[in-house]
């Protein structure tokens, strides 16, 4: 007889731990996979570069003076290149199993509610700008698992789970800080539902709630002390608020607060990073109204008295406060759509409560109210994600007619570079003014609404720090190159010889001076 002991072999792991995922994560896994692949295969399937990238194309130690002590450990797990195939797959399966966890917390059960939700996590504007930097992405989005993974340890498993969820969001936030209001978010969301099954007393909910809390407290702490120890003998970078991290006055809170709900106005019914369809800013209010209703309806429904529906009702008022935390993390920085992606999770909500109502309602009052509000909630965020998807691809339009742009320019400028009088093979070339944007340059304005970290259009594209890097990684040019904003660009501007040369591409723009080929950009 064998026993049950009896070693396993992989293939009968991997079996078992299959018919153990129930059928909804599976469904949601593979729906972010193929939405995923769907929406960045542009990206995916080419070098698509911004000025970042350009820079780290063969560097994967980047991180620790920006308080991210971990990331280099991570970016080294792909190799040292930027290679947009290798790196893309594992974002996708990164975010694949962000929308796991999500689904699994927020209760999201039947199959479109959880399609619907694997579209926002893969296609939301902040994937698409971390992708512009394709060297940090997958580093990136494995933070990103990390946090929703600590709020799942952290609500299904006691005291214990909140240790290992406030070890696993410390990681997270040593990748990158800006996921630390994914974990929040999620937390306060389970425990509203929690709160809607009726099942566990008001001070039970409360107790764990403030355990909860103590887990996003617990990690905060441990990082910034990480922090200051791994950046004991490194500067740590004046980089959007982060050497003021955790720096924050009690007077502060209420504005910043503001400031947070603010933003949702601003992203969701302005259009700030024009990422949506016209008509989406009403089916957005729509959305919010009917979601607002049904939880008003499930509360009447369980009469859970007045301490727990007091509790669900603040729970709801915290969820979109505490996807916006990151404006109180870093209260003097300007928060960028990289930082947002927090922000993903108000569309989710109504999602959920018409699949927990769906589930668990079955004889609620209005029927056909709530069979209306299922339909425009759904069509609302399926029509959301397909935006996203929209613009992520007009995104990687513009960058690729941008390089493509830049590439013809810049190949023009080396062939004179090459054919100036007294050029020798080796020599320095120096780009006096080549940071100062030159508004003539730009040959698609049609896409000049097309907006968004790390995007340029061509004439932002040369004016970037890493235009050096462009000219000798992808275009050839063998010799060290000095871009407006070096010591030795500045330095010859300044000159009466350089002063008095022309701008390019006039004659005479083009001149060897100190053995060195100087190009006269602009003349600022």
């Amino acid at each position: 007889m064998k026993s049950d002991r009896a070693l396993k072999t992989p293939y009968n792991c991997a079996s078992r731990l299959w018919r153990r995922i129930p059928g909804y994560i599976r469904l949601t896994f593979a729906s972010a996979v193929a939405l995923g692949l769907v929406t960045h295969l542009y990206m995916f399937t080419n070098k698509l570069t911004n000025h970042d990238d350009i820079g780290h194309l063969f560097i994967a130690d980047y991180g620790t003076a920006s308080g991210r002590w971990l990331l280099p450990s991570i970016l080294g797990l792909d190799g040292n290149f930027s290679m947009p195939w290798l790196i893309g797959l594992l974002s996708i399966l990164c975010l694949a199993g962000v929308a796991c966890l999500t689904v699994s917390l927020l209760r999201i059960r039947h199959p479109i509610g959880c399609i619907v939700t694997a579209g926002i996590i893969v296609s939301f504007p902040t994937v698409t700008a971390t992708l512009t930097y394709m060297f940090t992405a997958d580093g990136y989005f494995f933070g990103l698992l990390l946090a929703a993974l600590s709020a799942y340890l952290s609500v299904r498993h006691g005291w214990w789970g909140s240790l290992l969820g406030a070890i696993s969001l410390t990681l997270s936030m040593g990748i990158y800080q800006s996921y630390f209001p994914v974990a929040a978010v999620l937390m306060v969301g389970a425990l509203l539902f929690e709160t809607l099954d009726g099942e566990r007393s008001f001070k039970q909910l409360l107790l764990k709630g403030l355990r909860l809390v103590l887990t996003l407290a617990v990690a905060l702490a441990a990082y910034m002390i990480i922090v200051r120890i791994s950046t004991r003998n490194v500067a740590l970078v004046d980089y959007m608020g982060i050497s003021d991290m955790g720096k924050l006055s009690l007077a502060e809170i209420p504005s910043l607060i503001s400031k947070g709900f603010d933003e949702y106005i601003n992203f969701y019914m302005t259009d700030s990073v024009g990422c949506h369809f016209v008509f989406l800013k009403y089916a957005f209010a729509a959305s919010a109204l009917l979601g607002a209703v049904l939880l008003v309806l499930m509360l009447w429904k369980r009469k859970l008295g007045a301490l727990r529906s007091i509790l669900a009702v603040v729970l709801a008022a915290l969820y979109p406060f505490a996807g916006s935390l990151i404006y109180v993390m870093v209260p003097e920085a300007g928060v960028h759509t990289l930082m947002l992606f927090g922000y993903a999770y108000i569309l989710i909500a109504p999602v959920a409560l018409v699949d927990y109502m769906e589930l668990n309602f079955k004889q609620l009052p209005l029927r056909s109210f709530q069979t209306v509000s299922a339909w425009i909630i759904l069509l609302t965020i399926a029509l959301t994600a397909y935006s996203y998807a929209v613009f992520a691809n007009s995104v990687y339009l513009k960058i690729d007619l941008s390089m493509r742009q830049c590439t013809a320019y810049s190949n023009r400028l080396l062939e004179k570079v090459e054919s100036c009088d007294g050029y020798e093979q080796g020599m320095s070339l120096v780009l006096v003014g080549s940071q100062v944007r030159d508004d003539a340059l730009n040959a698609t304005p049609q896409l000049d609404d097309v907006k968004l970290i790390g995007v340029y259009d061509m004439p932002g594209f040369r004016t970037t720090y890493t235009y050096g890097h462009f000219l000798r990684y992808y275009l050839g040019f063998p010799s060290e190159v000095y871009t407006g904003k070096t010591e030795t660009a500045a330095a010859l501007a300044a000159s009466e010889t350089v002063q008095a040369m022309p701008v390019y591409p006039q004659s005479g723009s083009i001149q060897i001076i100190d053995n060195m080929v100087v190009v006269k950009l602009s003349n600022d």
